[in-house]
């Protein structure tokens, strides 16, 4: 049987660890080569994966790439050209999460966390867009959240960036439909990763009891569902916001 993505070649932001470790991952998996990016302070993990992906068989680079610059998107989006002249895919997944109520937030977490959960997804969808547009098609996926389509206490800066990829996503998939290309959007909800790694059985049970799936999800799990909507199998799919929540959002 083919690999989903057998001879596609695409990006990854955000992918040293957590959920775009776990993305990556599947992506080298289905036969992509990927280009794997983040931030310079996790080179040590993201040339790492990119060792273990080659040695497992599969196909993948480590760029060093801040996301709130529009030079490293462009060195992005030239680094993946330069494999093989196309972008398949991009999954834009680099984000942070604050936690504070509204009442005791303040300007720089708003801008800082606008520029890195938002802002970097209009900047790579931008770029990305216009070398698709140009070789005739690809496929996107925007990491947004379950707290995209609900409320989330303690979290509501978080919250309304990641409401707004959900925006952005379909408008993108809107206006380039007719060019074949597809972009989409995938909401995890409790997913291991480092954030989540010292927390107490305690907030893990609080955040996992509302799923009908409780337990925390895995980084692969997230991955598949992302493959699934960078492949082929789902050409007819676009502008939609796909839970990868466990059973979370069937009744919250």
């Amino acid at each position: 049987m083919t690999a989903l993505l057998s001879g596609k070649i695409g990006f990854v932001t955000g992918a040293a660890n957590g959920i775009g470790k776990g993305i990556a991952r599947v992506l080298a998996e289905e036969g992509a080569h990927v280009v794997i990016s983040d931030l310079a302070s996790a080179a040590t993990e993201g040339n790492a994966l990119a060792e273990d992906i080659i040695k497992a068989g599969g196909s993948a680079q480590f760029l060093q790439v801040d996301v709130t610059s529009q030079a490293d998107i462009d060195a992005l989006i030239a680094t993946t050209l330069a494999v093989t002249g196309r972008i398949d895919f991009a999954v834009n997944n680099a984000g942070i999460g604050p936690k504070a109520t509204l009442i005791d937030s303040d300007d720089k977490t708003w801008d800082l966390t606008n520029d890195i959960n938002l802002k970097s997804v209009f900047r790579s969808l931008r770029a990305t867009l216009k070398v698709m547009r140009a070789q005739g098609g690809g496929s996107i996926v925007n990491i947004s959240s379950v707290a995209g389509v609900t409320g989330l206490p303690s979290a509501g800066i978080y919250s309304a960036t990641k409401h707004a990829i959900i925006g952005l996503t379909k408008t993108a998939a809107a206006e380039n439909g007719d060019v074949n290309i597809r972009v989409n959007a995938v909401l995890p909800n409790a997913i291991k990763s480092k954030l989540l790694a010292g927390s107490s059985e305690q907030f893990i049970k609080a955040i996992t009891d509302p799923q009908a799936i409780r337990r925390l999800g895995e980084p692969e799990e997230v991955g598949a569902a992302v493959a699934f909507l960078l492949s082929d199998k789902a050409s007819f799919i676009t502008g939609v916001s796909l839970p990868v929540d466990g059973g979370y959002l069937a009744t919250n």
